[in-house]
């Protein structure tokens, strides 16, 4: 009885991830793309919003994208940690 509740509850979350948890930049729409970058001393988010942010998107948007990208819980970054940071594709850097 418990082992068929637990199983139930995986297939419920399962369910739920795959229908709500793919975010659209990983839902293959074609119009995003992410480059990877190892964050040097000195380097900030914001820093890398003024390189990489797409055309239209405030440093502030960037940011918060960034952190959602990479499940930063600030925008503290540390040298030798590897990003994903949002682009645009075609977006000139």
């Amino acid at each position: 009885m418990i082992a068929t509740a637990f199983l139930l509850g995986l297939a419920v979350a399962a369910a739920a991830l795959l229908v709500f948890g793919i975010p659209a930049a990983l839902a293959g729409d074609g119009e995003s793309d992410a480059v990877t970058v190892t964050v040097q001393e000195g380097d900030t988010l914001w820093g890398y919003a003024e390189d990489y942010a797409p055309e239209g998107m405030s440093a502030q948007e960037f940011v918060v994208e960034a952190r959602a990208l990479n499940q930063l819980p600030t925008g503290r970054v540390s040298a030798g940690q590897e990003l994903e940071l949002p682009v645009l594709e075609g977006a000139s850097r």
